[in-house]
């Protein structure tokens, strides 16, 4: 099964291509469709339909899915290629923020960008609305404090983080007999994503007094600190039980540690991406929460296709998501 169509979350409906806005958007004519953003924006006009998609790196698996989402979207709809730009690192916020600079330049039609980075975030935002641009986030859904943004596409990281904290008790519950045991948590960059996704996990194990979160801390989102933050817990700590990653590549990380230590840990990720499926069927991965970012990228596209020929979108696009573990991992394998 090809990932793109390896989803089994509801696909969102695709809008109808329209190929005179295709042949429009190409010539540079003008449309009187709401779709023309041609005499709107900075230094003399948009490109009708030219959208970007910002992430925050190329590091995961998750970011690069995305766009490719994206894209295959705005081709259906007869859309010039997306700009999909993304700093190095995720923790380079000040690229990403230049980065949208550089793209403003471009004159898209829209901007989507995905931030790690609060203040970061609210500075792109802050400038794509200086800039006359609209702007979506997507991979959130938590509000931003500061400017304007037309809608918020993503699954809520909130109640991904307390699905995973479910499937957490139930796994100990499945150990011990009873809801008891320790876990350790393995932070992103500090953040809404953080925040949202770990604050979820420990809120839905609050109504289990005998599971103790022992340890937290940041991973960075990358596989191989994670190694090394879960070599030192599991000296620290030696009938730690569960590690829970804010990203598949944190998870990941803790479970290689776990092998190396022969310790029989268990371990849970978020984003669904396809070598965290690959490592569920193997048994180098307890669970993942499902995301399905090839989806979301569509999700983009149409709700942007949408604004542009009404002017009006919800202002949260909700996804849905899913654990997936070894009892449903053969729905989601990749060929």
């Amino acid at each position: 099964m090809n990932i793109r169509n390896s989803s089994r979350l509801a696909r969102p409906a695709v809008a109808g291509a329209c190929l005179l806005a295709g042949l429009m958007a190409f010539s540079g004519c003008k449309q009187s469709q709401p779709s023309d953003r041609s005499s709107q924006g900075p230094a003399g006009g948009t490109v009708a339909n030219l959208v970007a998609i910002i992430s925050p790196a190329k590091t995961s698996e998750f970011h690069n899915i995305l766009p490719a989402g994206a894209a295959a979207e705005a081709k259906k709809l007869g859309w010039p290629a997306i700009i999909d730009k993304a700093p190095a690192k995720e923790s380079d916020y000040a690229q990403q923020v230049a980065l949208v600079q550089d793209i403003i330049q471009q004159r898209p039609a829209a901007i989507s960008v995905c931030g790690v980075n609060p203040q970061a975030l609210t500075s792109i935002i802050e400038k794509a609305n200086g800039a006359n641009i609209p702007v979506f986030v997507h991979n959130q859904i938590t509000p931003v404090p500061g400017g304007k943004v037309v809608s918020y596409i993503g699954y809520s990281e909130r109640k991904g983080g307390a699905l995973c904290g479910e499937k957490a008790a139930e796994l100990l519950k499945q150990k011990y007999g009873d809801y008891k045991g320790t876990v350790a948590i393995l932070d992103g960059e500090p953040g809404t994503h953080t925040d949202d996704r770990a604050g979820g996990f420990k809120e839905a194990l609050q109504k289990y007094p005998g599971i103790k979160v022992v340890a937290e801390l940041n991973g960075n989102w990358e596989r191989a600190p994670s190694v090394s933050i879960t070599q030192d817990w599991l000296q620290r700590f030696g009938n730690l039980d569960v590690v829970f990653g804010c990203s598949d590549a944190m998870a990941q990380g803790a479970a290689e540690a776990g092998r190396q230590k022969n310790h029989p840990l268990l371990t849970i990720g978020i984003d669904g991406n396809s070598t965290a499926i690959k490592d569920i069927k193997e048994g180098n991965l307890t669970a993942t929460l499902y995301v399905g970012p090839w989806d979301i990228g569509a999700k983009i596209v149409d709700t942007m296709a949408d604004y542009f020929k009404t002017g009006k979108v919800p202002q949260v696009v909700e996804t849905e998501c899913l654990i997936v573990d070894k009892s449903n991992v053969a729905k989601y394998e990749t060929k």
